[in-house]
């Protein structure tokens, strides 16, 4: 499978749901083929925004979703039947090679963490290659080729993709992230209360379970009632994706949601898409509790008036 960003059935959201879990891992494992539609556009790079790459947010839900595609279903999206617990060693090392760089990054012998996983080529051929260039690593220099080729094409916000300068600060960063990744969660060299580990996606994954691999649709009497309101169309389709995720991610136990606002954002194409419109969505549809770290739990009024 291919995936083609940018374009009305892409996986960025137009024709395909964010609810759809299974073709989102399919968004970071397939190759990459961008498309732009219109200079402003920023969309056709796929489930990542700017800010994600430049300030590497987003990537929990990613790790989470990567680890979930791999120890729960087969490469068609049909279910394991093999224990997943007996998988958690080769998860690890999927997320390695799906972050792997081409080069060692690591200088010091006594560490145990490395930044280049080429001999990972054999186990995950499509996610890294030989040379240790992982799937994110392709993808941004696939983006950069695509952007330096098009530049007449391409929106000014992303000419910063093919300066030297701005890539090689990237794959530095980058590479510090590659090796706190693999810390134990018991580890104390990281200062953040809640650093993203390869190990904590893992466990959520477990946690979760199988990709969900159907969308979730609406309720008429739902989206009859969204369309009530009256708002502006971009706030609408921000509505709507809410409302579809709250009904596929809410427990029994509680009217609570908790909504990755940057994924959310990236999926409608632009990084700053939930921060621009959200105010516009009226106080009768959602109660948010305050942002922490890039996400927020809300409680969404379907059906009562």
């Amino acid at each position: 499978m291919m995936l083609i960003t940018g374009t009305s059935q892409d996986l960025q959201g137009r024709g395909i749901k964010l609810t759809n879990e299974w073709l989102e891992f399919k968004a970071y494992t397939d190759t990459p083929v961008f498309l732009a539609e219109s200079k402003q556009s920023t969309a056709f790079i796929g489930r990542f925004t700017v800010r994600m790459i430049k300030q590497n947010k987003g990537f929990n839900r990613i790790f989470t979703f990567l680890a979930r595609g791999y120890l729960f279903h087969n490469a068609d999206g049909t279910l394991r039947t093999d224990d997943p617990y007996e998988r958690i060693d080769k998860a690890r090392e999927f997320l390695c090679a799906w972050c792997s760089l081409p080069y060692e990054a690591v200088t010091n012998k006594a560490l145990k963490f490395h930044t280049s996983f080429p001999e990972l080529y054999s186990d995950f051929p499509e996610i890294v290659d030989e040379n240790g260039a992982g799937w994110y690593y392709r993808y941004l220099q696939s983006l950069s080729d695509y952007i330096r080729k098009n530049k007449e094409d391409v929106t000014k916000k992303l000419h910063c993709f093919v300066e030297n300068k701005t890539l090689k600060a990237i794959e530095g960063t980058w590479a510090n992230k590659v090796i706190q990744f693999q810390y134990s969660v018991y580890n104390n060299r990281s200062s953040a209360d809640f650093p993203l580990l390869f190990d904590t996606a893992i466990a959520d994954a477990l946690v979760l379970g199988p990709l969900r691999t159907e969308a979730v649709v609406l309720p008429d009497e739902a989206l009859q009632k969204i369309k009530a309101y009256g708002v502006n169309a971009k706030t609408e389709r921000l509505m709507i994706t809410l409302a579809e995720y709250y009904i596929a991610n809410k427990e029994p136990d509680s009217d609570w949601v908790i909504i990755p606002r940057t994924n959310i954002s990236a999926y409608l194409g632009s990084a700053t898409y939930m921060e621009s419109y959200e105010n516009k969505i009226p106080d009768e549809f959602m109660e948010k509790k305050p942002e922490m770290g890039g996400v927020s739990a809300v409680r969404i009024n379907l059906y009562e008036d």
